[in-house]
């Protein structure tokens, strides 16, 4: 019968999943188109194109487009490392998604930084219109690529523990079929699955509040077994620079980039945040 496993004591009748033990992961060779890599389990990164103006806008304008563009580069470049610490300890490749098809090139716009950070990765493309249709394409591909598990996180947590990654593995190597990770906006911060549920990323509210309660209840109606990690956040708006400004005292491994922008703010007086909330 379906189930709903939950991970951890903010919900009632709770059934945790045990972790396996780390496994080494050998290192990746360099790879610049899409390479589904050899058949095991994948850790997809996704992260937009760093455009100036077109990245963070929901952070200005309390920060200028160029201090949202230096945010972004920080948190993609932090979140590389967490991708590869993630993927190490679940025993996972790790594999690289931007928005569209592009490669950082070393100069200007600190590109150098953020080419060395994904040197060696996997790619992959994200293809589709709306974020659901872009996740259920990269589930299809890499299951008919002969990946067993696939966990999709984004670039707006940097301080994510790499031990809730290798949990959400371990969910999925057991008894999941869906892995979720609920953020404190009401979305989630990861995505995962033992096999393609395409039913689960169809007419979902995309960028609200109820991405999340609309997700579980499409796993509902499709009977699908879905385990969820403990809540996290996404860092999208300036209130949640606060959150993060504490997540990173003292520097989390794998964040340094996003302290250092934090650091930034504090020599300038602007933290704690006196932003205006965004409306619930």
């Amino acid at each position: 019968s379906r189930r709903r496993l939950r991970g951890h004591d903010h919900f009632p009748g709770l059934r945790p999943v045990a972790s396996p033990g780390d496994r080494s992961l050998p290192e990746p060779g360099g790879l610049s188109e899409y390479s589904a890599g050899p058949p095991g389990d994948a850790l997809v990164l996704y992260a937009r194109v760093p455009r100036r103006g077109q990245v963070k806008t929901r952070m200005t304008p309390w920060l200028s487009a160029d201090e949202a563009f230096r945010l972004h580069l920080a948190l993609l470049e932090d979140s590389l490392a967490l991708l590869r610490a993630g993927a190490a300890a679940a025993g996972a490749t790790p594999c690289l998604a931007f928005s569209e098809p592009w490669a950082p090139a070393g100069g200007g716009e600190g590109f150098a930084a953020l080419a060395t950070a994904a040197a060696g990765l996997a790619r992959l493309p994200q293809r589709g219109g709306d974020l659901g249709e872009r996740l259920r394409d990269t589930f299809t591909t890499l299951a008919a690529a002969g990946r067993r598990h696939v966990v999709v996180i984004g670039c707006d947590s940097p301080t994510l523990p790499p031990e809730i990654l290798r949990s959400a593995f371990a969910a999925l190597r057991q008894e999941a079929e869906v892995v979720l990770g609920p953020a404190a906006d009401g979305g989630y911060y990861l995505v995962g699955a033992a096999r393609p549920v395409p039913e689960i990323f169809t007419g979902i509210p995309w960028s609200t509040d109820r991405v999340m309660e609309a997700t579980l209840a499409a796993l509902d109606r499709a009977r699908v077994r879905a385990f969820l990690l403990p809540l996290w956040y996404d860092v999208d708006v300036p209130a949640d620079l606060d959150r993060l400004r504490a997540d990173l005292v003292p520097p989390g491994p794998g964040a340094g980039k996003t302290a250092a922008f934090i650091d930034d703010l504090l020599r300038q007086g602007r933290l704690p945040c006196r932003a205006p909330r965004a409306p619930a």
